[in-house]
């Protein structure tokens, strides 16, 4: 009896041995799922064209060694004309290392299947309208702001990642980068 036990026992530790083994191997023929790591974001630039005088105008946001640590090196405030239609570009970069800055809005652009820009003015009289498309829904990169009359106030910019999600609004998704520029019309 204590032999046909021992024999059990050693049978059933290496099925259980066994088992284990298939389930810890993993096919090499089937790769890893991608990760997709978000990307360091130090600097959002907000490049602006006046429609009716062809003015340019740039403003920035930069800190240089991302979220925390030190403040930010460069905080503009948008000034605009009153009652003006501005072409909008943006560009967010990555300066961490000033001898290699990235481009950020290439990958932003490859991936605008999963990326969506939300601007949201507060207080200032300004109207701000998407303009690119994935073939679905609105961007962000490129945009057109139409001012009103004398404000001041607040116009922020949010970078929402919605992969899968993206579904033309603002609340799915991670925040990529968030900016709340002071601006004034004038």
């Amino acid at each position: 009896m204590r032999k046909i036990l021992i024999k059990s026992i050693l049978i059933f530790s290496s099925l259980i041995a066994i088992t284990n083994s298939f389930e810890s191997c993993t096919d090499p023929a089937i790769p890893p799922a991608p990760t997709n790591e978000s990307e360091l974001i130090t600097t959002l630039k907000v490049e602006l064209t006046d429609t009716l005088t062809g003015q340019k105008l740039n403003y920035y946001f930069r800190d240089i060694d991302g979220e925390g640590g030190n403040a930010p090196s460069q905080w503009d405030t948008i000034k605009l004309s009153d009652s003006s239609f501005y072409n909008v570009s943006l560009k967010f970069l990555n300066e961490s290392n000033p001898n290699s800055i990235k481009n950020i809005t290439l990958e932003i652009d490859a991936e605008k299947n999963n990326h969506i820009i939300c601007f949201t003015p507060s207080v200032v009289n300004a109207i701000i309208l998407r303009t690119d498309t994935d073939g679905t829904y609105q961007i962000g990169i490129a945009s057109t702001w139409k001012t009103g009359k004398t404000s001041a106030g607040n116009i922020t910019i949010v970078l929402k990642h919605q992969p899968g999600l993206k579904n033309g609004g603002c609340d799915a998704g991670e925040t990529d980068v968030q900016v709340v520029f002071p601006a004034i019309i004038n």
